[in-house]
C-alpha cells in the first residue's frame, strides 16, 4: 500500500462494510471488532446534513446495481462470513473462468503449434502471409475494442460471453476447411473478433466479486492458462502430429476437435457463467448482501448497465489510461510475436516438429511458475510496478542472447536457455492487468503488430524481430517506472482533496487487507476513527478520479 505524505489529520479506516435492509429511522449502525471481543455497535441518531452522503433516487437509477440492495447502514463483515462467502464464490466462478480462458488461448495458440506440422506448406503460404495471419486476430480485437467496451456495459455477461464462446468455437472448427491464405485470413479475423471481450470481461468479473487484494490470485489462476496451453496443447499437437495419413492434415483434426469442444462449452456456459452478486442465482438474498459488502472498500462498485459517455471522455483525457495502454502494447507486441513465432524460432535452433512440442512443455511450466512467483511477491510486498520491471529483465536478457548467438548445433543449449528466459514475460501480463484493474473505477472506463516483426524468410535468426522485442521490453520497463511516479502523485493529490472535504488525509485501504489480518492487528480498533461517510459513495459508479477516497496501488 502506498506510503502517503504526512498530515496532521489522524488516519481513518475505510469501513469494510456489510449491508442490511434499510431501516425506517435515520439510524446509522457502525460496528467495530476489537481484538478478542465480539462486535460493538455504536448507534447514534443523525439528522440530515449537507455533508452526509445519502443514497438518492438519482443515484439508484444512474448508479450501481448494488444500490438495489444496500442502505445507509454500515457494518463490518466478520472473518467467518468473509471466508464462507468467498469459498462459495470461488467454487462457482473460478472453474468457469479457468476452463473458458484455457479454451480461448488454446484456440488462439493452435495456429502457432500447427506451424511446425506443415500448415504453411499445406496452405501454400508465401512471404509475409503467415505473419499477416498471425497478426489479423489481434488487429480485429483492436478494431473492435470500442464496440466491445459498449457491449460489456450494455449486455449481461452471463449471456454475452457464452454467445462469444460458441461463435469462436464454431469459427475454429470451420477454419479446418480453409486451404489457402484468404480462407485462413478471414477465419482468424472472426476468431479474433469473437475473442475481443473475454479478457476484459474476466477482469470485470474479478472487480464485481472480489476485494482488491483477492483479485490478483484469481487473475493469476485463469491467466496461468498461457502456460498450461503450452504444456497440454503441445502434448495434444504432439499426438495429432503423428497422424500423417488420411484425407485431412493433423492440424485440421486439431481445429475440428478443439472447435467442437469449445462450442459445447459455450452452450454449457449459459448455465454456468456468473452474473453480478446482486443478480447471482447461487447466493441467497442475505449472502448477496454480504457479497456486496465485502467489496465496498474497493471503491469500484459492482456493475451498471448504463453506458456513460462522461466516463469515456474521462478515460480519453486520463493520463493513466494512456500509460496502461502504452504498457500493454509495449509488452504485447513481443508477447504476440513469441506466441505466433515461438515454435518456429525453436525449430530454427535445429529441432524437428516433435522435439519443438516437447521443448514447449518445460517452457509452459516456467510460465506458470513465473506467474505464481509474481503473485506471491505482489502479495508479500503489496506493490505491482517493481514486479513488472523485475520480470521484464529476463526477457531483455533472453532476447539479447537470441540476437547475438549463432544457430549451430553447439549453440543449441544457450539458445534454449535464452528462449526459456522469455517465459518470465508471462508474469508481466497478469501483473500489468491486475495493476490496471485495481487502479481503475467506473464501469464504462493490444497487440496487432507483434507477429509482423517476424518474417518466415528471416529465419532462423529473426534479427529484426528480436531487436524490436528488446526495444519494446526496455520501453515497457521505463514506462512502468513513470506510471508509478504518476500514481504516487495522484495519491498525494487525493490526500489534499480529503482534507479539503473535512476528512482525514490518510485512510486505511481495507480492500488490500484480509479480514483476518485487520482483526489481528494489535490495537487497530483504538487507532481507528470511524467516519460514517467513508465508503458511503462506493456504489454510485464514481470513477477513480471522481472519488477522493480512492487509493492507488503502486
Amino acid at each position: 500500500m502506498d506510503s502517503l505524505s504526512e498530515s496532521s489529520a489522524p488516519p481513518t479506516a475505510v469501513p469494510e462494510p456489510a449491508f442490511s435492509q434499510a431501516p425506517s429511522s435515520r439510524t446509522v449502525s457502525i460496528s467495530t471488532a476489537p481484538v478478542g471481543t465480539g462486535s460493538v455497535d455504536l448507534e447514534k441518531e443523525q439528522s440530515p446534513s449537507s455533508d452526509e452522503p445519502n443514497i438518492t433516487e438519482d443515484a439508484r437509477t444512474q448508479g450501481d446495481d448494488a444500490l438495489n440492495i444496500v442502505s445507509d447502514d454500515i457494518r463490518y463483515v466478520t472473518a467467518e462470513e468473509n471466508k464462507r462467502i468467498l469459498s462459495r464464490i470461488d467454487r462457482h466462478i473460478m472453474p468457469v473462468l479457468f476452463i473458458t480462458y484455457f479454451l480461448q488461448f488454446m484456440d488462439k495458440q493452435i495456429l502457432a503449434l500447427s506451424s511446425v506440422f506443415g500448415i504453411v506448406q499445406a496452405t501454400n503460404l508465401h512471404g509475409e502471409e503467415y505473419s499477416v495471419i498471425g497478426s489479423v486476430a489481434p488487429i480485429a480485437q483492436m478494431a473492435l475494442q470500442p464496440l466491445s467496451a459498449y457491449f460489456l456495459v450494455k449486455f449481461k455477461l452471463s449471456v454475452y460471453i457464452p454467445v462469444l464462446v460458441m461463435c469462436w468455437g464454431s469459427t475454429l472448427a470451420c477454419m479446418a476447411a480453409a486451404r489457402d491464405f484468404p480462407g485462413l485470413l478471414v477465419s482468424r479475423f472472426f476468431l479474433g473478433g469473437f475473442e475481443t471481450s473475454t479478457q476484459a470481461a474476466f477482469i470485470l468479473v474479478g472487480q464485481m466479486w472480489y476485494k482488491r487484494h483477492e483479485q490478483g490470485l484469481r487473475l493469476t489462476i485463469w491467466y496461468s492458462n498461457v502456460g498450461w496451453v503450452n504444456i497440454i496443447g503441445s502434448l495434444i499437437m504432439y499426438g495429432f502430429g503423428h497422424i500423417t495419413h488420411g484425407a485431412i492434415h493433423s492440424y485440421q483434426i486439431a481445429f475440428i476437435v478443439l472447435g467442437l469442444l469449445t462450442l459445447l462449452w459455450g452452450i454449457a456456459s449459459f448455465f454456468l457463467f456468473p452474473d453480478n452478486p446482486v443478480k447471482s442465482k447461487f447466493l441467497t438474498r442475505d449472502e448477496k448482501v454480504i457479497a456486496v459488502e465485502r467489496i465496498r472498500a474497493n471503491q469500484q462498485g459492482v456493475e451498471t448497465k448504463i453506458f456513460k459517455w462522461k466516463q469515456v471522455l474521462e478515460t480519453l483525457l486520463d493520463l493513466k489510461s494512456w500509460c496502461w495502454m502504452g504498457l500493454l502494447i509495449l509488452h504485447a507486441i513481443p508477447a504476440g510475436a513469441i506466441n505466433v513465432f515461438g515454435p518456429l524460432v525453436v525449430r530454427g535452433f535445429g529441432y524437428d516438429g516433435y522435439d519443438v512440442m516437447l521443448f514447449l512443455i518445460p517452457y509452459g511450466a516456467l510460465q506458470v511458475i513465473s506467474m505464481v512467483g509474481s503473485y506471491w511477491l505482489s502479495t508479500k510486498f503489496q506493490y505491482k510496478s517493481p514486479l513488472v520491471v523485475v520480470f521484464l529483465i529476463p526477457c531483455i536478457i533472453g532476447m539479447t542472447i537470441l540476437y547475438v548467438t549463432g544457430r549451430s548445433k553447439a549453440d543449441q543449449p544457450a539458445l534454449l536457455v535464452a528462449y526459456y528466459l522469455l517465459a518470465s514475460s508471462s508474469a508481466v501480463a497478469p501483473a500489468m492487468l491486475g495493476w490496471q484493474a485495481i487502479n481503475t473505477a467506473g464501469h464504462t472506463k493490444k497487440a496487432s503488430i507483434g507477429p509482423l516483426l517476424f518474417q518466415p524468410q528471416d529465419g532462423p535468426y529473426y534479427h529484426s524481430g528480436i531487436l524490436a522485442c528488446i526495444i519494446c521490453y526496455s520501453g515497457a520497463a521505463a514506462l512502468a517506472l513513470s506510471t508509478t511516479a504518476y500514481l504516487r502523485y495522484l495519491n498525494k493529490k487525493n490526500e489534499i482533496r480529503r482534507v479539503n472535504a473535512g476528512k482525514a488525509a490518510k485512510i486505511v485501504d481495507y480492500s488490500m487487507t484480509t479480514t483476518e489480518a485487520k482483526d489481528a492487528t494489535p490495537g487497530s480498533a483504538e487507532k481507528e476513527e470511524p467516519q460514517s461517510t467513508i465508503g458511503r459513495r462506493a456504489f454510485e459508479d464514481l470513477t477513480d478520479l471522481q472519488n477522493d477516497e480512492f487509493i492507488y496501488v503502486l
